[in-house]
Formats: C-alpha cells, sequence, structure tokens
C-alpha cells in the first residue's frame, strides 16, 4: 500500500508514499524495508541517515528504539546495530572494521553529549574532511552489540523526558545516534568510512492539548522552533527558488545539513495519529512527508587509496615521465636545428608521441612546431590532478637516515628530565588531594552541623506552628465557652425573675384566699367590719403621712414668727446704741435677721419643691385611675365574652329551664352590676371635682407663694437697710415705717397660708377617705360577685367551668410553653448567631492560614527543585569523575579493530600480506585484552 487517503471535511486529499505501515506491521516488517538498503548503502562507504517525524504521542521513540530486550518490539536501532555486526562477522577475512558510536541529543537549542552528559553545550564546526561535526563529542569505540547497547542505554538514561497529557514519557529533546563504521581491505590497503545517523525528532506539540506549563512548555516552544526550522529548510530545498537554504536557523538543521539535501542517502519515517482529536497534526505531518520526499541527494562514497594503489600510480607517473623527457629533448633538438635556419630530413623527424596507455592514440602527425606542441599540451592535460601533485612537490622516497647516539643520549636526558618533572607534579598534587580531602571532610562535618541545626529548626518550626494552631483553637474554644456562659447567666436571670414572679403570685394567692373565705357567722361579720374600719384607718394614715407637711413646716413656721417678734422689738426699742455693748448686740441681732431670712428662703424652696412634688402624686394618680378603669373595662368586656359563651353552651345543652334560670340570674346580676357601676361613676365624677377644685387651690398657692417671695426681697432689702442704719441719723422714722409695713405684710401672709394650708389639708383629707371607701367598696362588690357566681351556678355549671378553667389553664399553658419555646429558641438563635460568627471568623483565620502555609509550601518545592537539579548536576560530575565512568570513559577512546570471518584468505602475496596484517591484528588485540584485563 503506497497511498492513504484523508477523509476529512476541512482537510480531504490522497497523499502518496513509497511505502504505508498499517498497524498490524510488525517492527521487522519495518526493518527490512526501510533499513536493509541503508546497511547495504553504509557498509559500501556511503553516507546513511533514518529519522523519524511526527506529532507528540505517535509512536517515534517506539518505531526507532523501541524495547531492546525484546525479539518482537526492539525497534529499528537495536535492528541496524545487530545486522552491522553480523555482516561485519561474515564479511571476508582480509577486511578489518572499526565501529564507533556516539549519541546526543538537542535539548533546548544546545548540544548535550549524552555519554558525557557534563558537556552540555557543544559547537558545531565544519572542515573539508571530516564536513559538519560537533567538537568534544565523546565517540566510543565498540566490539559487539551488547556493547553498542551498554552504549545506548546510558545516553537513554541521561535523556530528558517529561509527562504530558499526551504521553507519559514525552521526549523533550531531538536525539541523533551515530555509528562510524570503517572497512579496510588488508590485501590492497584501500579504506572506505560509511556513517550512519538515526534520529529520533522530539513531537511537535500543541500546548492546548499537552498541557504544557512551566519548564515543560519552554521546551515545547524549543521544539516546535527547531521543527519550524526543519520545514523551512525542506521548503528552501523542494521549491526549487529559494537561493539560500537556512540550515544555520537551528543546530537540528545545521547537524543534519549532509542528510538534507547533502552526501547521505535518506530514509524518512512519519508516524501519524489515526484518531481524529489530531486531525490537524497530522494533515501536518502528511504535507510534511510529501515536501520531504522529493529532496534530491548527491551521496557519493567516502574512499581513499590504498598504498599499493598509491604506489602503482607513482611508478605509472614515472615511467610516462621519463618518457616525456626524452620525448621532449628530441624535440628541444630537432629544434634548435629549425631556429638554426637548417632542415631536419622528413626521415629524422621526431615522430608524433605515442605511448600506449599514457596518452592513447594521437588523431595526425604534423612536421610543424605547432603539431608537435600539441601532444605534450594533451599528455600534459591527460594527468591526474594527484599525480600533477606529486609531480610538482613530489621527491624520491629515500629512507630516513639512522639516529646518531648523541641525539639519543639528548632524547634520554630530557625523557629523565620529564620523568623528574612528572614526578614531583604527582606528589604535589598528592599533597594538594590530601588539602582538599581535609577541606572535604571539615566541608561534610559543617554541612552534618547545618543539616542538624536545620532539622532542630524544622523542628522547632513545626512545633511552634502546632502550639499557634492549638492557640487558635483554644481561643475559639474560650470564644464559645464565653458566648454559652452569657447565655446560661441570661437564662438564670430569667430563671430569678420567674421565681420572683412566682413567690408573689403566692402571696397574692394567699391573700385572695384567706379574702375569698365565705362569712359563716355573725362574729365573722364583726370581725371583718374591724378588719374593714382598720384598713380604712390605715390607708387613710398612710395618706395622710405622704401628704401632712406638718412634720418638717413647724419648725420654719416657728422661726418665722421669732423673726416677726424680733422685728416687733427691734422696732419698739429702736434707738441709736449709745454704748459698744449695744452695737455689738445689735449687730449679732442682725447676724440672726439675716441667718433667719436666709433660712426662710430656704424654707420657700422647699414649699415650691413641695408643690410640684404634690402636682407629680396628683398627674400619676390620674394616670393610674385612667389604666385602673382601663383595666375594669378589660376585664369586664372578657368576664361578659365568657359569660355568654358559657351561657350558650349551657342553653344548647340544659334545655329552656336551665336558660330561663341563667337568664333570670342573669338579669339580677345585670342590675346590681348597673348599680354599682353607676355608683362608682358618680365617685368617679366627685373625684374629679375635687381634684378639679385642687389644682384651682393650688394654683392659688402658687400666686400667694410667688407674693411671699417678692415680701421676702423686700424684707431682705430692709434688712439691709437696717444694718445700714446702726449709725445714729435722722432716717430712724422712715426705717420704722417700713419694718412695721414688712411686720403687717409678712403677719398677713402667714395667716393666709396658713388658712389655705388648713383648708388644703381637710380636702385632701376628705379625699382620702372618699378614695380609701372606693377602693374597699370595689373590693367587696368583687367579693360579692365572684361569691354570687359560684352559689348561682349549679353543679354541671360548676364543672363545665371548671372544665374551661382546665382549658383556659392548658392553653395559658401552651402559650407560656410556646412563648417560653419562642424565647429559648431566640436567645439560642443569637447565640448561635454569635458562634457562627466566631466560627467564620476562625474560618477566615484558618484559610489565611492555609494561604501562607501554600505559599510556604510553593517556596519550599520550588527550593528543593532547584537543590534536586543542583544535586542531579553534582551527581553527573560524580559520575563523571568516578573512577569507574572514567575509566569506561578512556576504554572507549580505545580502537577496537574487527576482522571479517566469512571467507579464506587469497593465495600468494596477497595471503603472506593477509598474515602479516592478521599476526599485526593479534597483537593489538591482544594488547586491548590485556589492558582491559587490568
Amino acid at each position: 500500500m503506497t497511498n492513504v487517503k484523508f477523509e476529512s471535511k476541512e482537510y480531504p486529499g490522497t497523499f502518496a508514499f513509497d511505502r504505508i505501515f498499517d498497524w498490524q506491521t510488525t517492527q521487522q516488517q519495518v526493518f527490512d524495508y526501510a533499513a536493509g538498503a541503508v546497511i547495504e548503502d553504509v557498509m559500501r562507504g556511503y553516507n546513511g541517515t533514518i529519522f523519524a517525524y511526527g506529532q507528540t504521542g505517535s509512536g517515534k521513540t517506539h518505531t526507532m528504539m523501541g524495547d531492546m530486550e525484546s525479539d518482537e518490539w526492539k525497534g529499528l536501532t537495536p535492528r541496524l546495530v545487530e545486522t552491522i555486526f553480523s555482516t561485519i562477522f561474515n564479511a571476508p577475512s582480509n577486511l578489518e572494521f572499526t565501529v564507533k558510536v556516539s549519541y546526543m541529543e538537542v535539548y533546548m537549542e544546545k548540544i548535550r553529549d549524552l555519554l558525557n552528559p557534563v558537556n552540555d553545550n557543544l559547537p558545531i564546526h565544519e572542515d573539508k574532511k571530516k564536513g559538519v561535526y560537533v567538537k568534544g563529542l565523546l565517540e566510543v569505540f565498540v566490539g559487539s552489540v551488547e556493547e553498542v547497547y551498554d552504549v545506548m542505554r546510558r545516553g537513554q538514561g541521561a535523556r530528558i523526558v517529561a509527562s504530558t497529557n499526551m504521553n507519559a514519557e514525552s521526549s523533550r529533546s531531538h536525539s541523533i545516534f551515530m555509528m562510524q563504521i570503517s572497512l579496510k581491505n588488508l590485501v590492497d590497503g584501500s579504506s572506505r568510512t560509511g556513517k550512519l545517523y538515526l534520529v529520533d525528532l522530539a513531537g511537535s506539540e500543541k500546548v492546548g492539548k499537552t498541557g504544557a506549563a512551566g519548564q515543560t512548555l519552554e521546551e515545547a516552544k524549543m521544539i516546535n522552533r527547531s521543527l519550524s526550522a526543519l520545514g523551512m529548510v525542506i521548503n528552501a530545498l523542494t521549491d526549487g527558488k529559494s537561493s539560500h537554504v537556512p540550515y544555520r536557523d537551528s543546530k537540528l538543521t545545521r547537524i543534519l545539513q549532509e542528510s538534507l539535501g547533502g552526501n547521505s542517502r535518506t530514509t524518512l519515517i512519519i508516524n501519524c495519529s489515526p484518531s481524529s482529536f489530531n486531525e490537524t497534526e497530522t494533515i501536518s505531518t502528511l504535507r510534511f512527508g510529501m515536501r520531504a520526499k522529493t529532496i534530491k541527494n548527491k551521496a557519493k562514497i567516502n574512499a581513499e587509496l590504498s598504498p599499493a594503489e598509491l604506489k602503482n600510480l607513482l611508478k605509472k607517473a614515472k615511467h610516462d615521465i621519463s618518457q616525456l623527457q626524452v620525448y621532449i629533448s628530441s624535440l628541444e633538438n630537432e629544434a634548435k636545428i629549425w631556429r638554426a635556419g637548417s632542415s631536419v630530413p622528413k626521415s629524422d623527424w621526431v615522430p608524433a608521441l605515442n605511448v600506449s596507455g599514457l596518452i592513447g592514440e594521437s588523431a595526425t602527425a604534423s612536421p610543424s612546431a605547432s603539431n608537435g606542441n600539441l601532444p605534450a599540451a594533451a599528455s600534459a592535460s591527460a594527468l591526474p590532478p594527484h599525480i600533477k601533485e606529486l609531480i610538482d612537490g613530489g621527491r624520491s622516497s629515500t629512507p630516513q637516515p639512522p639516529i646518531s647516539q648523541d641525539e639519543r643520549d639528548a632524547f634520554l636526558q630530557r625523557e629523565n628530565e620529564l620523568g623528574d618533572q612528572l614526578a614531583e607534579a604527582q606528589a604535589a598534587l598528592r599533597s594538594v588531594q590530601a588539602k582538599v580531602d581535609v577541606l572535604t571532610e571539615e566541608l561534610n562535618f559543617l554541612k552534618g552541623r547545618g543539616g542538624e541545626s536545620g532539622e532542630e529548626n524544622k523542628t522547632l518550626q513545626g512545633t511552634l506552628a502546632e502550639l499557634r494552631v492549638e492557640l487558635e483553637k483554644v481561643a475559639f474554644e474560650n470564644k464559645e465557652s464565653t458566648i454559652t456562659i452569657e447565655s446560661l447567666k441570661d437564662a438564670n436571670g430569667e430563671l430569678l425573675k420567674e421565681v420572683e414572679t412566682l413567690k408573689k403570685q403566692v402571696v397574692d394567692a394567699q391573700a385572695s384566699a384567706q379574702a375569698a373565705t365565705p362569712v359563716e357567722d355573725t362574729a365573722a361579720s364583726k370581725t371583718s367590719a374591724e378588719e374593714k374600719e382598720w384598713r380604712k384607718r390605715e390607708k387613710m394614715e398612710q395618706m395622710m403621712a405622704e401628704f401632712d407637711p406638718s412634720g418638717f413646716m413647724t419648725d420654719k413656721e416657728k422661726q418665722i414668727r421669732e423673726t416677726m417678734i424680733k422685728l416687733a422689738h427691734m422696732k419698739e426699742n429702736l434707738q441709736p446704741p449709745s454704748t459698744p455693748e449695744e452695737i455689738a448686740s445689735q449687730h449679732v441681732a442682725l447676724i440672726e435677721a439675716k441667718t433667719q431670712l436666709a433660712q426662710q428662703d430656704q424654707t420657700i424652696d422647699e414649699l415650691g419643691h413641695k408643690i410640684n412634688s404634690i402636682q407629680d402624686e396628683a398627674n400619676t394618680f390620674k394616670k393610674k385611675k385612667e389604666e385602673q378603669e382601663k383595666k375594669i373595662a378589660a376585664l369586664e368586656a372578657e368576664y361578659q365574652e365568657l359569660l355568654d359563651k358559657t351561657i350558650r353552651d349551657e342553653e344548647v345543652q340544659g334545655g329552656p329551664q336551665l336558660s330561663k334560670t341563667i337568664q333570670d340570674i342573669k338579669s339580677r346580676l345585670e342590675a346590681q352590676f348597673n348599680s354599682k357601676r353607676e355608683t362608682q361613676l358618680k365617685e368617679i365624677l366627685e373625684l374629679k371635682e375635687i381634684l378639679a377644685k385642687r389644682e384651682n387651690e393650688l394654683g392659688l398657692l402658687q400666686v400667694n407663694f410667688s407674693a411671699a417671695q417678692k415680701s421676702n426681697e423686700e424684707l431682705k432689702s430692709s434688712l439691709s437697710a437696717i444694718k445700714d442704719s446702726a449709725n445714729p441719723t435722722n432716717e430712724v422714722s422712715q426705717k420704722d415705717e417700713e419694718l412695721e409695713k414688712m411686720r403687717k405684710t409678712m403677719a398677713q401672709q402667714l395667716g393666709e397660708f396658713d388658712a389655705m394650708k388648713k383648708k388644703l389639708m381637710r380636702d385632701l383629707q376628705n379625699r382620702c377617705e372618699k378614695v380609701v371607701e372606693l377602693e374597699i367598696s370595689l373590693d367587696e362588690t368583687r367579693d360579692q360577685y365572684n361569691n354570687i357566681l359560684r352559689n348561682s351556678n349549679s353543679r354541671a355549671q360548676q364543672q363545665k367551668m371548671a372544665f374551661l378553667e382546665r382549658n383556659l389553664e392548658q392553653l395559658t399553658n401552651v402559650q407560656k410553653q410556646l412563648v417560653e419555646q419562642n424565647s429559648t429558641l431566640k436567645k439560642e438563635f443569637s447565640v448561635a448567631e454569635r458562634k457562627m460568627a466566631a466560627r467564620n471568623e476562625r474560618i477566615q483565620n484558618l484559610e489565611s492560614l492555609l494561604h501562607d502555609t501554600q505559599t510556604k509550601l510553593e517556596l519550599q518545592n520550588q527550593k528543593f527543585e532547584a537543590q534536586l537539579a543542583s544535586m542531579r548536576e553534582k551527581l553527573q560530575e560524580a559520575r563523571s569523575g568516578n573512577p569507574q565512568a572514567s575509566s569506561w570513559l578512556y576504554s572507549s577512546r580505545i580502537a577496537k579493530p574487527l576482522r571479517g570471518g566469512g571467507a579464506n584468505p587469497t593465495a600468494g602475496e596477497d595471503e603472506d600480506v593477509a598474515s602479516e596484517d592478521n599476526d599485526a591484528f593479534n597483537k593489538r588485540q591482544s594488547w586491548y585484552v590485556s589492558l582491559l584485563k587490568k
């Protein structure tokens, strides 16, 4: 099958190739078709290249390498190696082979030696002999398939791979495995050299599919860049228009310059994915293969002339030269004769040059000088270039003279001096190595201590982090405990309030039980009457004690009266003082009067405050009265509703007689209740009138109070005038008159105040008596009403009432429970909200700690990756510095010639030469084996 049809809406078409391998094709079939001819060409001295191209995950590495341990799944490279060594071992015995291998990768546009990974940035050079080559690349001589496999395993272990979404072990570089096979014919000395390049290209990647990120993404960029450069080179080679091929755009194309349009026979294997998911990449790979198929290479055999061939050519050239010299001398002699003006007989003319095997037959012989020169020119132009070089700069191969004794002694002396210098250098190297060992031990000790300190630091940091977490946990639990304690305190306070309420209810129940006890006999009625009078007196005393101002007005009135008497006495005895004692006494009297005046001011202020308090109490009583009226109205409405409901139920169940009885009781109760209510309303109206009168009296009292304040101020001014009249003057009569006026005014005001006070107290006492009587009568009416209800109801009604009371009590209890549950749920909700807020805060703290921890972990991972990379580098350096690795590197540089063993040696001279060469090979081989044994 050579054609493949691509069925797609966007990229339909058919592609033609030399051979198409399907899924059932084995590795052996691919090798037989793709690599068999390449091996023959390489063994004949041509350069060969096999490389695999395709997207990532399409099977390039499997095609090129496969599983080297499996006979069925091994790839092209192991099969090529086995076939090459099988061909070598089956070759004639007069052929000697030397096989060198090298392994490199192009990673991130840097050439890395996989057999010596220390060299990770090798340069590319070019010269006439080698062509394009990598300078410093390790070339390992191998002598068997196992040695090649060992080299390949070393290189594969050093390759850089990574995991992507499309390939678990994706190659991150282009690998190039090169085998150089040198063939030498021991009979004729000819040699040929063939190079085989086995290239495993990294797959082209689409980041959206592979999911590459970080370093893997950078590697993918470099891979796609180098593959793009490869595509540009192929385009330039196939379009026929480009005068410049951009080999130098990438190191991959620079290394494969001879394989792409140069001295090589190249086989391209393209690996395609059959999945529709990779449709775009597959069509791109097929187009790449179609373009690359049109490249025309110019391969030639890399052969060198053998010494025998060179000797034959030299011998033939010397013979031709001697003949030409004789011919030239003859021509020169004839030319001299002709130039001298003489003539040469035709029989003596120099015949045309006709040397068989040198020039070939001459066309015609001409007697002219020009015809004589043509054969010489023709012979000169017919000589090969290498013979011309030998003629121009060659000289006889004389043996070299033997070395003299003096030179031998000088060489020996120089050798001894160099040996001494080498010994001194080795001694210095040993001392430096000892110092390095000591410093290395100290460094390791310090590193160990640093590691221990680091471990202790990490342990302490871990403990500190755990303690911080525990501290935050304890703080969070403390917050929750505080919230719980506060909620318990609130619940305890509410329970205490409920206990106090229950205590009050118990006391009230006891009092109501005592008040509800029925009157059984006349003695009990007398006792209740006495109790009623006692309660009336007690309430009256309480009310009058609250409103009687005599307890604090009597002393003040006495002081005012004494002040008035003193002022009257001062008026009667008002004469200018004549002695110092009188002046002093009058001064003292004035001071006392001033003091009493101040006390009077204070008394007036207190009276004002008392009036204000009386007004406030009156307003309070008014509000209480209104509240009681509202409560009574509400209770009456509730009672009326309950009574109507009960009566309706009884009427439905009891019949007409019961309904008639209930109607009679209801009418009597309503009449009694209406009479009581009318009486209470009248009393309330009377109390309202009394309160209005008291308010008017309070207004008059305030007016009198303001007048008293005014007279007080006048008294102050008169006192100041009396004080000014301490010296005898003519104003005594005027001051007498003022004092008299003040005394009369104060006496009049005091009388009015006493009358007003007495009248107010009488009215207040009457009002209090009426209020007490009304309260007592209201209590009696309630008791009578309850008793009438109890006595008027029948047994069935009592049962109904008890049932209704129980239902009401149950409903009340249910309501209380619901209220308690509601309050409990509200409290729990508030507590839960607070706990939720604390937990949210805790979660935020933990999230911030988690973010910090993740950041630290990322930094630690980066640091660990850097340390791991440095450790890998150190490990590679250690491996490169390892004696075993060093010995392998040194032994790999030793040539391992291989003799073909599939044909008999030739007879005669060739057999002798072959036997001599075989002896030499055996000597070299024994030396190599002895070196390996050492």
